[in-house]
């Protein structure tokens, strides 16, 4: 799973490393100290009212919120997504036919339990991270102003990250990202098990270590201890 993360680059860099070509309004600035249902920076694609279809870097709340859901309050957690059953559950399969975007991160934390001590640690590579994500556009009712919600994927660890935790998120590879995010590619489960299958290879190249209690925000709370 994928329950707190960091991304420390701003809108410039985001916008550079992406190639966005249009830039969304009240983007959140850098952080490392990211919670579920915060607002965050998701790239996708889409023909926004136009024949042409542009990549934007956009702001969302982290955690999907499926059209049918008056409250905005399903049933069960939704900041993540699994990747082996996604294409088959009503909450997520239509993002996987065409909504698909990513989620910039320079790492991720997960905490082991020892006894009733949860140890936090870092997970991050040597190069920033684009989670593999799915969004939705929600609103409660008919007037009220559209918004923007997405999950990130998870799939199961590779060996390397697997006494962290059973499950990690999906970084894809750059060879990926024009066709992970192309709407008028529909995807399906085979697509999304080839897109961990290729996010293997970059959750080797991750490294854990042990941080101090997540408190504030700050790039203090990536350091060692």
């Amino acid at each position: 799973m994928c329950g707190r993360y960091a991304n420390t680059e701003t809108t410039d860099e985001l916008a550079l490393r992406f190639e966005i070509e249009m830039v969304g309004e009240n983007l959140p600035a850098p952080s490392w100290n990211i919670k579920p249902t915060q607002i965050i920076n998701v790239v996708a694609e889409s023909a926004a009212g136009t024949e042409n279809v542009s990549r934007r870097l956009e702001a969302a709340r982290w955690s999907l919120i499926p059209p049918w859901v008056h409250d905005g309050k399903p049933k069960f957690s939704t900041f993540n997504a699994r990747s082996e059953e996604a294409a088959s559950k009503a909450s997520w399969k239509n993002s996987v036919k065409s909504k698909r975007c990513l989620i910039p991160a320079s790492g991720y934390y997960e905490w082991v339990a020892q006894g009733t001590t949860k140890t936090p640690f870092y997970i991050a590579g040597d190069e920033p991270i684009a989670f593999a994500g799915l969004y939705s556009w929600w609103r409660a009712r008919e007037n009220d102003p559209w918004l923007l919600t997405a999950s990130i994927m998870t799939m199961p660890s590779v060996p390397e990250l697997a006494q962290i935790h059973d499950r990690n998120p999906i970084g894809l590879p750059k060879s990926m990202w024009n066709d992970w995010l192309d709407p008028t590619l529909v995807g399906d489960q085979a697509f999304i098990d080839a897109a961990a299958h290729e996010a293997q290879t970059v959750a080797r190249s991750w490294q854990a270590h042990e941080v101090a209690p997540l408190r504030g925000d700050g790039a203090e709370l990536i350091a060692s201890v």
